[in-house]
Parts: structure tokens; C-alpha cells; sequence
């Protein structure tokens, strides 16, 4: 995964704002609660696991289809 958890960002009055105050932030102001910050983390979370095990899938995907092709007289 990306392991991008550093939400920083400046404030109004020109500051930086770091740590808890900023990931607070972002997932109440940015993301508008918990559980759409739960679903970026659960989207991104597939979605490495889709890439990266993509090989696997597709090799099981291709012998289904091979099984199903074959047919018993």
C-alpha cells in the first residue's frame, strides 16, 4: 500500500499543522467522517491486493474456464 498517512497541511493563519490535529482533520473536514475514511483505506486495500496477487487470479480464472470448456461424453 501507498502508506501515505501523512496528512499535513497549513492552516488559515499560515501554520503548519501536523500529527493527530491533521489526520483529525482530514478524516472529519476532509473525508466528512470515520466511515469514508474507512472506505479509501478498504478501496485502496483491494486494490494493492488485486494488483499484486493479479497473476494468481488469473491463472485460477483460466482453469475454471478450462474445466468448464471440457465437457463428458
Amino acid at each position: 500500500m501507498s502508506k501515505n498517512n501523512y496528512y499535513s497541511y497549513t492552516n488559515g493563519n499560515g501554520k503548519k499543522v501536523s500529527g493527530a490535529a491533521a489526520f483529525n482533520h482530514y478524516v472529519y473536514s476532509v473525508k466528512d467522517g470515520i466511515q469514508d475514511y474507512n472506505d479509501e483505506i478498504g478501496a485502496e486495500y483491494i486494490t494493492h491486493f488485486v494488483s499484486s496477487h493479479s497473476d494468481i487470479i488469473a491463472e485460477g480464472l483460466r482453469k475454471k474456464a478450462q474445466r468448464s470448456n471440457f465437457k463428458i461424453v
